[in-house]
């Protein structure tokens, strides 16, 4: 299976609630047609764990996962997702998300 990346935030820093650095939000599309369609990307912080937030919805088949890059070296995925989704993933407690970014497979 061929997964594309598709967008990405650079690293972002959440105080106390307050996203400092977000880029802006990802598209994938195909050669004359958007497939999938991504907003609201954003890396937060709830107080104990640090996170990548997107939502993104599909317009023809596509099966789509998100992904975040912590500052342990792990990368944590969930999905496959193939309809519209708000999707918030985590790294591990003491961790800082450093990008986030969704990949799909159309």
């Amino acid at each position: 299976m061929r997964r594309n990346t598709v967008g990405g935030l650079a690293a972002g820093v959440a105080l106390a609630g307050a996203l400092i650095g977000a880029a802006p939000a990802a598209q994938a599309s195909t050669p004359g047609t958007m497939s999938l369609n991504c907003v609201n990307e954003y890396i937060g912080d709830n107080g104990s764990q640090s996170f990548y937030h997107v939502q993104c919805g599909v317009t023809e088949p596509t099966t789509w996962w998100a992904n975040v890059a912590c500052s342990n070296g792990s990368v944590n995925t969930t999905g496959p997702y193939n309809s519209f989704r708000e999707v918030y993933v985590y790294c591990p407690a003491g961790t800082q998300a450093q990008r986030g970014w969704v990949t799909s497979n159309g």
